[in-house]
């Protein structure tokens, strides 16, 4: 018999533990974002669930969900330039997986960016099902820690993939998309671009338009969009059946109708003008880490940021794994995660280096002039990691930071107002 109190009691409890976690931690994980309460409080009461393609659903009371499908798919195309969009895959690696089974056969040559660059694991790691199926080589970074597109097209000529790979989860600069375009033209080869990360900046005018040079694009809305889990794949006309098949019935069956009516809402609120404002306050927060970090030569990989995110290498400057220096922050109450860098000697799992990202305080809120207190504490940190005074310290301040009333803070407005 299973304890049903014991279990009620648990779970409550770990859910007031995160709940209380979250807000006594500064959050500096890259793809963290902070659900806006409007997400939250849905105005829907069925968490109905809907099997099949738009407008070809096999049973009965489909025409509300049909709506509001075709609604957030018209969205999607508005807003990044694509001719279609599919709104049903449950997360991106499915998109991505689902894009893999409409272009490429069991065994064919895929480019991709190498992981330790700032790939991601559905770029064809061995781990992952895109590794497994497909035969995936690598590009990678210069000396730079920048793209280096003559030697990607060198590598593509010799290889001949039938799909190039760009975006990733590390890779801290723009994307030149004409150039790639040109490469996967001179081969023959698909372009799919995977702008999970920078897909806010994208909506803002930002980050470079994926379209016309992509064949086909996939992105998620949970992080610098600010909006639910769920992934989305937009492709030219001439892919628009090839890739609604390998999504259904390929790769998934139903989906939930609120998830679809909450993706409407987050791309109808990231043509408002306080989208646009905070993709601005998030890029002038990450100018202020990277004028802090710079007092360090050689921390952060590609010495900047064009984007939301950013890469320090630890281990080269400060002789500090990842897995150390994640370890030493979480315990002032800044959150980071270990990450691998250009020519990592290190497992995964301990890292050289580590990823920080402006998302989750740009949208809670927080300044310039608190961003640049966060970043000198993570200095003074990372350079005595063992001096429990400055920990002491360090840890007040940012506690003090936590009790600050903003008025741009998404967990606090209900209307999202910047």
């Amino acid at each position: 018999m299973i304890n049903l109190k014991k279990f009620e009691k648990e779970l409550v409890e770990a859910a007031r533990f995160q709940d209380n976690y979250d807000f006594q931690t500064i959050n500096l994980i890259a793809p963290a974002s902070p659900t806006p309460l409007k997400y939250l409080n849905t105005t829907l009461r069925h968490n109905a669930i809907a099997e099949g393609l738009l407008g070809h659903r096999p049973y009965a009371g489909a025409e509300g969900f049909n709506r509001i499908e075709e609604i957030a798919c018209r969205l999607a195309c508005q807003q990044f330039g694509a001719d279609h969009a599919n709104v049903q895959p449950h997360s991106v690696s499915q998109a991505n997986q689902a894009v893999y089974q409409a272009l490429l056969l069991n065994g064919d040559k895929v480019l991709a960016m190498k992981f330790s660059d700032g790939g991601h694991l559905t770029h064809g790691l061995k781990i992952n099902f895109s590794g497994r199926f497909f035969n995936f080589n690598f590009y990678g970074t210069g000396k730079d820690g920048r793209l280096d597109y003559k030697a990607i097209e060198k590598q593509a000529v010799e290889f001949k993939p039938k799909l190039i790979v760009c975006g990733a989860s590390s890779y801290p600069r723009e994307i030149d998309f004409k150039k790639l375009k040109k490469i996967a033209a001179k081969v023959g080869a698909y372009l799919m671009a995977d702008l999970s990360h920078p897909a806010g900046l994208v909506v803002a005018n930002k980050f470079p338009q994926p379209f016309p040079s992509c064949d086909v694009v996939t992105l998620t809305l949970d992080k610098t969009m600010l909006g639910p889990h769920g992934g989305i794949i937009l492709c030219k006309k001439e892919l628009e059946q090839t890739i609604d098949k390998a999504v259904h019935p390929g790769t998934q069956s139903s989906v939930p109708l609120r998830r679809i009516f909450e993706m409407a809402q987050c791309l109808l609120d990231t043509a408002k003008p306080w989208f646009l404002k905070y993709i601005d306050r998030l890029l002038i927060n990450m100018k202020v880490f990277e004028e802090v970090f710079n007092k360090l030569p050689g921390l952060m990989v590609t010495g900047g940021s064009d984007t939301h995110l950013m890469v320090l290498n630890t281990y080269n400057v400060l002789g500090l794994t990842g897995k150390d220096s994640e370890e030493i922050l979480e315990k002032i109450g800044i959150l980071t995660n270990r990450q691998v860098v250009p020519g990592d000697t290190l497992k995964p799992y301990v890292a050289s280096g580590i990823r920080l990202g402006a998302t989750w305080i740009t949208a809670r809120g927080y300044r310039p002039e608190e961003v640049n207190l966060i970043g000198k504490i993570i200095l003074k940190n990372l350079t005595n990691p063992n001096d429990k005074k400055i920990q002491k310290e360090s840890k007040a301040k940012l506690e003090n930071l936590l009790w600050v009333k903003r008025k741009n803070d998404v967990w606090k407005d209900e209307t999202t107002t910047i």
